[in-house]
């Protein structure tokens, strides 16, 4: 009777120690950081990447140091493309993308700060929601045409810039770049934009014509002057001929 109990509790402990022994290994995905926290507080010190041996006790929320893309596109089966205003008080959708990584000396501040998130709900629940008026901020400073087809660089340089000021800031962020990649306007609009590109190219072939015509006409005077004063010099040869 004493060797089944013996047993028993033996079994009972090997299955405990095995069940702390699980608990007890936490592991770190490549590229990210570990938060440790409990019921009581959460530690200061973060799990790198890797194996890891901890309390039994401590729970692990991780937070993506690697570079990592966010894609807002209408080609994916979620249609996530936005519309952003425009200076000519228009809006068109676009298609973003942006790459960034959570900056690896602030995670346990972030992690407090948004009350247990981890790094994908963060992205996936706050700074998505703040995207599309982040964006339209900066390109509110342009023309349809140029959110369109002109200036694109100069926007997506300025949007990087923008987000990267205040995303390190308010979410922990780093924004590596940021760009709008690819336009949607309705059909409507899509008309607009002809029309508005019909009467540039016109304007450009007009002005060319004028640039043209200008050139001539230099040139005949040039030709004209430079014949003028070949005559006066050949009349001044014969004069002296004579």
């Amino acid at each position: 009777m004493k060797s089944k109990i013996v047993t028993g509790i033996l079994v009972t402990a090997v299955l405990v120690g095995g069940f702390f022994t699980v608990k007890s290994i936490e592991r770190i995905g490549a590229g990210k950081v570990g938060v440790q926290y409990t019921t009581t507080g959460i530690k200061e010190e973060t799990l790198s990447e890797g194996w890891h041996f901890i309390n039994p006790f401590v729970k692990v929320k991780e937070f993506s140091i690697g570079n990592e893309q966010l894609v807002l596109s209408k080609k994916k089966k979620d249609n996530e493309s936005f519309k952003v205003a425009t200076s000519d008080d228009a809006s068109i959708s676009v298609s973003f993308q942006m790459s960034y990584r959570f900056i690896s000396e602030d995670v346990v501040n972030t992690y407090k700060k948004f009350r247990g998130m981890d790094g994908e709900d963060i992205v996936d629940q706050r700074v998505k929601a703040v995207l599309k008026s982040q964006i339209s901020e900066v390109t509110a400073g342009y023309s349809l045409m140029d959110v369109y087809s002109g200036n694109r660089s100069e926007i997506n340089t300025k949007i990087t810039e923008y987000l990267k000021d205040n995303f390190a800031d308010k979410f922990g962020i780093e924004v590596l770049d940021a760009s709008i990649i690819d336009v949607y306007p309705d059909d409507e609009l899509k008309k607009a934009i002809d029309s508005r590109v019909k009467a540039l190219q016109e304007k450009q072939q007009a002005e060319a014509e004028q640039e043209k015509i200008k050139v001539q006409k230099e040139t005949e005077k040039m030709q004209a002057e430079a014949d003028a004063e070949i005559a006066i010099t050949k009349a001044r040869a014969e004069a002296e001929a004579n």
